[in-house]
């Protein structure tokens, strides 16, 4: 009886352990079920609210990741790092001005401008070049040897507020410095600037059709590995004495120059004018710009061009705009290159009663 017993209790021990791990698998599958259906549910939510002007860029994806919250990292720069620039050490800003300031650009231009084109200046204030909310237009200028001259870019400061001088001589061999300095105030002045465009003051921007290009085909939120310009191939390192475009052997002792791009108008993503600033800032000097920032610097960082000459007119082209405009109905980002100021007001002109929303990205190849 005893023994009878004692089997019955090891029996249902026996069933009780075999229910509590057989319970115990189903619980933890039941956890396992749980937590993919929780992880399926998250994504499609995202998918579905998800920005659609986004997600429709489709194969332009690389130029539109999401960088609204892209910090510079300066504290990866040397600590005197503002107050060089390349090889000069004691460096500041004679002329300084803030638009920025508690502000969230889309679009940050700074315009390399000589410092007697006054007029031409006034011309694009009064045309393309407009400060607004989500546009920051600044002209860049270096020192000028002539006490009347300089008196002349002070009271222009006085009045418009939108001047940059760096302290070095406005020249045409301290160009780099220029176009480096554009760098130093987009990281040190404007970092809130989702596009930079460095452009110089003989030229045309669609305005309009610039905010549709950065608001709709790219993204609000910031491109990222952008480096949008007209690209020069296979150009030949000039020797003869002849030319302003001389370099001499000890200078470049390549025969031909890097893919690079045509400094006149150049748009940057954040990322790359910093990449591009580090880079300059511990390499030798060489005075021409466009070739050593967008050609020998990029290189160096990896990253590749785009051209966008298809968007820019031609002198053709824009001849038939200012005599012939009702018979254009070609979209373009930007005019000819060295445009005079009269050609800049017509082109304006035409801009205002013109603009269409275009895709820039169907001519970028």
């Amino acid at each position: 009886m005893i023994n009878l017993t004692f089997l019955c209790v090891a029996a249902r021990n026996n069933a009780r352990r075999l229910f509590l791990k057989m319970l115990d698998k189903r619980f933890w599958q039941n956890i396992i079920y749980v937590v993919i259906l929780f992880v399926v549910c998250v994504t499609i939510w995202q998918i579905s609210t998800y920005p659609e002007h986004i997600s429709n860029v489709g194969v332009y994806s690389l130029y539109t990741s999401n960088t609204s919250t892209y910090s510079y990292p300066i504290h990866t720069l040397p600590f005197d790092d503002y107050h060089q620039l390349i090889n000069l050490h004691n460096f500041t800003f004679t002329i300084l001005n803030l638009p920025c300031n508690e502000t969230t650009p889309l679009l940050l231009i700074l315009v390399h401008s000589d410092p007697k084109n006054v007029e031409t200046r006034n011309t694009l204030r009064q045309t393309w070049g407009r400060n607004t909310p989500l546009i920051k237009v600044l002209f860049v200028t270096g020192l000028v040897r002539r006490p009347a001259l300089k008196q002349l870019l002070e009271l222009e400061n006085e009045e418009y507020g939108d001047l940059i001088q760096g302290s070095f001589y406005d020249a045409y061999r301290n160009m780099t410095y220029k176009h480096v300095m554009v760098f130093k105030y987009a990281i040190y002045h404007c970092p809130q600037a989702k596009y930079i465009l460095k452009t110089d003051d003989d030229v045309f921007v669609n305005i309009p059709l610039m905010m549709n290009f950065l608001n709709v085909d790219l993204s609000p939120y910031g491109g990222s590995r952008m480096l949008f310009c007209t690209l020069k191939r296979k150009a030949m390192v000039l020797r003869s004495w002849r030319s302003k475009w001389r370099v001499s052997f000890k200078e470049y002792p390549a025969k031909t120059y890097p893919p690079y791009c045509l400094g006149w108008a150049i748009l940057y993503s954040p990322d790359v004018v910093f990449e591009l600033y580090r880079e300059a800032q511990k390499a030798d000097y060489f005075w021409i710009d466009d070739v050593h920032i967008t050609g020998t610097l990029a290189g160096r960082i990896h990253v590749n061009h785009v051209d966008i000459d298809n968007l820019v007119l031609s002198y053709r082209e824009m001849n038939n705009i200012l005599h012939q405009p009702l018979a254009f109905n070609h979209s373009f980002l930007y005019g000819a290159a060295n445009v005079k100021n009269k050609e800049i007001r017509a082109l304006w002109d035409y801009v205002k009663s013109h603009h269409t929303h275009y895709s820039v990205l169907r001519d970028i190849p």
